[in-house]
């Protein structure tokens, strides 16, 4: 069974919960592309396809928070509809976003009927600057209170400090900006609750020092597991693809290896799992040391 608790109801009126803890949910655990990926004829997504339920189906990457006195969603991403309906979420208005990607935002859209018909309010997306200003180009018709937080102020979400932190990525992007636009682009987040720390770090080729300072020894690090067991991108052996490379957006094989153990975290799990490597889940976790963990759709992480 892939949930392995059921998340307690919504109850209307406030966001008062019955645990005294902060919890978090992993609801989608796959890549940019999801697996089974779109007409892909890897073992893996043949695997995936055969069965819906499978631990080797991942929707694209959503977490859901929850303490006694808030909850809210960190990254909408296009499988979102879904994983309301998959994990009888309750309705949430509070959401933060790492960027402005695909598979990081684009589950916006499907909130405009939610906004609009059912909550009949404007929902809250926390986000950069930069991630503002796209979402105020790009989409200004649906009923959203863009938030725009800067990188190292805290703020709180019920009783859950959140604390952005500048993570780098997009290479090419990155290295055209200034201080001021780089530290305002793309975030990760560190959720405090009690004496409970949890960093949340999505796709990135670098961290900052100052960001890696913050989240140091923290109970729990999700990180960005794209290119895990992929030194180059993509296996053309795999795909029958002729792309011999790294994505320069990313970390690959051993480089994530020795970001994490850096971090000093007590636990990692790992997001953005891809269907590229070919193995099953359990063959992707036998790969990893003690305290390492491969997220997987419905995951409890604390």
């Amino acid at each position: 069974m892939l949930i392995s608790r059921e998340i307690d109801k919504y109850i209307v009126g406030g966001f008062e919960l019955k645990s005294d803890r902060i919890s978090v949910t992993m609801l989608g655990s796959g890549c940019w592309e999801g697996t089974p990926a779109p007409f892909c004829r890897c073992k893996l997504c043949r695997i995936a396809s055969k069965n819906i339920l499978s631990i080797e189906n991942r929707m694209r990457p959503s977490f859901y928070i929850k303490s006694k006195k808030s909850q809210f969603v960190m990254e909408l991403g296009p499988d979102f509809r879904m994983q309301t309906a998959k994990f009888n979420l309750p309705k949430v208005r509070d959401f933060l976003v790492s960027h402005w990607h695909n598979d990081h935002l684009f589950g916006v859209f499907d909130l405009h009927f939610y906004a609009e018909l059912v909550l009949k309010d404007k929902i809250n997306i926390y986000c950069s600057e930069g991630v503002a200003q796209y979402m105020r180009e790009h989409i200004n018709y649906i009923p959203i209170n863009v938030v725009a937080i800067k990188p190292f102020d805290s703020f709180y979400l019920g009783d859950v400090k959140v604390t952005p932190f500048p993570v780098c990525h997009m290479y090419s992007h990155d290295k055209m900006k200034d201080a001021d636009d780089f530290n305002n682009n793309v975030f990760g987040f560190l959720l405090e609750h009690r004496q409970t720390r949890i960093a949340y770090l999505a796709d990135y080729y670098a961290v900052p020092e100052k960001s890696l300072k913050l989240v140091e020894g923290v109970d729990a690090a999700i990180a960005d597991g794209t290119y895990l067991f992929e030194e180059i991108w993509p296996d053309k052996d795999l795909q029958n693809l002729t792309r011999e490379e790294k994505d320069p957006d990313h970390l690959h094989g051993e480089e994530i290896m020795r970001f994490v153990s850096d971090l000093h975290a007590k636990k990692v799990v790992y997001h953005s799992i891809s269907h590229l490597p070919g193995l099953t889940h359990n063959k992707l976790q036998e790969q990893l040391p003690k305290g390492q963990f491969i997220g997987f759709d419905g995951m409890d992480i604390v």
